[in-house]
Order: C-alpha cells, then structure tokens, then sequence
C-alpha cells in the first residue's frame, strides 16, 4: 500500500531546537567547585555567561535588579552585561560554577582574568563580551532557573572542573561537549519535559543528592525508594525515566565521580580513596575504575598542563 505524503508530518530531524546547531559552539573559560567560607561579591557585569549551582549552603543573589535567597538545588544563569551581585550565608557554600562562552571566537576568546565585585563600567573591555544571542530559547534564560533535573546540571558542572584538573589532551574539547549536554538540561526544563514527574521530581532529585553523597556507604534498593514514597519496582521504573539508568548504576557512578575528585583534589593512597568511595579492596576499585573509565587509575589520576583556569584545586597528583 502506497504511503500519503502528509506535509503536517515533522520533517525527520528537526526537533526543537535542533537549529541551535548551527551556531552553538561553547566555550569553557574558567570553572571552579571548591567549598568555599563565607562570602559575596559587589555589583558587577560580565563579558561573558556565569552558570552557578547551588549544592550546599544558602545564600542572596540579585540578577538584574530581582532578588533571590539562593538556596540547595537552585541554578542561576547570569548572562554578559547583566548586573548582579553574590552573596553566601556562613558558615559557607559549595556552588560549583563556570564562566563561558556560547559562541567560540578563537581571535578573541581566549583572554584570562577576573571582573572583581563593583565593576559595572566594561566599556574599554566591550571588544572582549559575547555578543548577544537571539535565540528565543536562549534569550530569556536569566536569573534563577530550572533544568530537566538540576542534580544533573551539577554533576555535569563538576565533571567540568574535572576535566580542567586534569587537563589531558582536548580537555577543552571534552568541556564544550559537557557544557552542551548543560544547555540540553536546561532547555529540557524550560520546555517543561519534566511535569510528567512534576509532583516526584523534588524527591527524585533530593533522592539522587542522597545517594551521592552516601555513596560510599551500601544503599538497599528499598531504602532509596522509601525516600520517594514509591515502591521498589516502580522507583526503578521513574528512576530510570528521569535519570537515564537505573539506581544502582547511578550509585556507581556516584563513586566514581567521588573516587576521581579526590584523585584530583587530594594526595590520599589509591587503597585510602578505594575506603572512602565504598570499596572493600584497591582491587575491587581499580576494577570497577578500569571498566567505567576505560583506563586505570593510577593513569587517571596523571595530569597535563592546564588549558582552563580552575579554582581551589590542589595539586598534589602524579604528573
């Protein structure tokens, strides 16, 4: 039977926002995830776009004249030329962020410093700012906003500051594609593909933020799914949905990420990082690492010379 052409159909392909191909190329400049003590920075603009998340502390934003009490969870978007100012609660906060392009100008991207709190006059520095960017679904992104799920967002924040320790070959490479699975987060979010979970993504994400950060320890199945009021098998179920695998997976995931950092960030024993992550043995560990990284870790854990700034990264690893 002869298939009718109907030309209401989508053309294959050509999603939302698929045009964003053509010109979305980011670019990571600077990127830190460090606890850091009380603080705040003075009004100021940017040249180019913040992203920050919050993961512990609270704290008080203005972004463009609107206030928020920036809190566990929350994600803000400062674009180039916005004014705004930071401030965290003590006893302190830990909010990964990075400073970035949407579009990489190789003539003029690479410039490396700092705008210090109350500076609002960027006109000699105008040459250097990303211009702006109409895309209407990109154009109204400011302030507070909300990804597919923020838990993501960060994880993927921190691989960044990952990446930048280490600074292998195309790192910089590696960020922009990380920095792009971001951007799909956050326009997965703004075009609502998450109210299917709406009423549970709270406790879904909470739920993932537990597991995270309890990796180290062994987590029953049933018990991350008593935190979401579901049942084990239909925890599962959602779990994968919104996360893209399943629970246990992401708990292994989880310690990975956790073994990497403290490779990254701390002088400690490969058997001592192996305890801390929720291994019983550096075997068991560097097994795991090797089938998960696709290398081992003492390989891993050697660096390069730095081709993104990172901040409040120690250096004590093996070069």
């Amino acid at each position: 039977m002869k298939k009718v052409h109907n030309d209401q159909s989508p053309i294959p392909g050509h999603e939302p926002g698929i045009e964003l191909l053509a010109f979305l190329r980011p670019y990571v400049r600077h990127c830190g995830d460090a606890p850091r003590p009380a603080w705040s920075i003075q009004n100021r603009k940017l040249l180019d776009y913040l992203l920050v998340h919050i993961n512990e502390g609270r704290g008080h934003f203005i972004i463009d004249g609107k206030n928020y009490e920036a809190k566990p969870g929350d994600l803000f978007w400062i674009p180039p030329d916005t004014e705004h100012s930071m401030e965290g609660y003590p006893p302190g906060m830990v909010c990964p962020y990075v400073h970035f392009d949407l579009v990489y100008r190789p003539q003029i991207a690479h410039w490396d410093f700092s705008i210090p709190g109350g500076m609002t006059d960027l006109t000699d520095l105008k040459p250097l700012m990303h211009e702006p960017v109409n895309h209407p679904l990109l154009v109204a992104l400011k302030g507070r906003i909300q990804g597919y799920t923020n838990v993501r967002v960060s994880e993927l924040l921190h691989e960044i500051c990952l990446e930048a320790a280490r600074a292998h070959p195309f790192a910089a490479i590696r960020s922009s594609g990380l920095l792009l699975e971001i951007i799909t987060e956050i326009l997965r979010g703004k075009s609502r593909l998450h109210e299917k979970y709406a009423a549970r993504m709270g406790l879904l994400e909470q739920t993932a933020d537990w597991i995270a950060k309890h990796c180290q320890e062994h987590i029953a199945l049933r018990e991350m799914a008593g935190r979401c009021r579901l049942s084990p098998s239909h925890f599962r179920q959602v779990f994968g949905e919104v996360f893209g695998c399943s629970p246990r997976a992401y708990l292994r995931k989880a310690r990975m990420r956790a073994a990497r950092s403290l490779m990254m960030s701390s002088g400690l024993s490969l058997s001592e990082i192996a305890g801390r992550v929720g291994f019983e043995t550096v075997h068991s560990f560097s097994k795991a690492f090797h089938q998960t990284e696709g290398m081992p870790p003492s390989a891993y854990r050697q660096c390069g010379s730095n081709p993104i700034r990172v901040e409040g990264r120690k250096s004590p690893y093996l070069h």
